[in-house]
């Protein structure tokens, strides 16, 4: 699955306002509604924050994946956002996030779910390619940035 078929500039949040976990989380999901991709915003939340009750889905280096799986969609759904600010998202490393993907996936397509997660955590695993997506000032900057790293993957 190419990154280009489902992740769009009206699916990145630029700026991210600061918040708590559940309001960055909000507002991620919000651009999924806002985009006709969901129509139950708690419903979908409510899976992305049962996820993060079993561990924290900072994974370090400033970045964030938090992730669930949805029954209710039919593909895959993607929204990614950036805070130039950083915040707590309790990361393992306990340093401030800046970098968030949020993915939910349909229960039918588990192998979809790990593959996304695993491009996703190469990807960003990259300095360069963090470092890029913090010095981006658009969506349309951000979106070319993953692309231009996915294609090195």
């Amino acid at each position: 699955m190419e990154l280009s078929e489902i992740l769009t500039p009206q699916l990145i949040k630029y700026p991210l306002r600061v918040g708590t976990k559940e309001e960055i989380i909000s507002q991620l999901i919000e651009l999924l509604v806002a985009n006709h991709k969901l129509t139950e915003a708690d419903e979908a939340k409510a899976a992305i924050l049962k996820r993060e009750e079993l561990m924290s889905t900072g994974v370090g280096k400033g970045v964030a994946l938090p992730h669930g799986k949805y029954p209710h969609i039919d593909e895959v759904l993607i929204t990614f956002g950036i805070s130039k600010e950083g915040i707590n998202f309790d990361a393992i490393d306990g340093q401030p996030v800046h970098i968030f993907v949020l993915l939910l996936t349909p229960e039918k397509y588990p192998d979809k779910h790990l593959k996304l997660l695993s491009k996703f955590s190469r990807m960003l695993n990259i300095a360069e390619c963090r470092e890029e997506l913090l010095t981006d000032n658009s969506a349309k900057e951000i979106l070319a940035t993953l692309l231009k790293f996915d294609k090195v993957l």
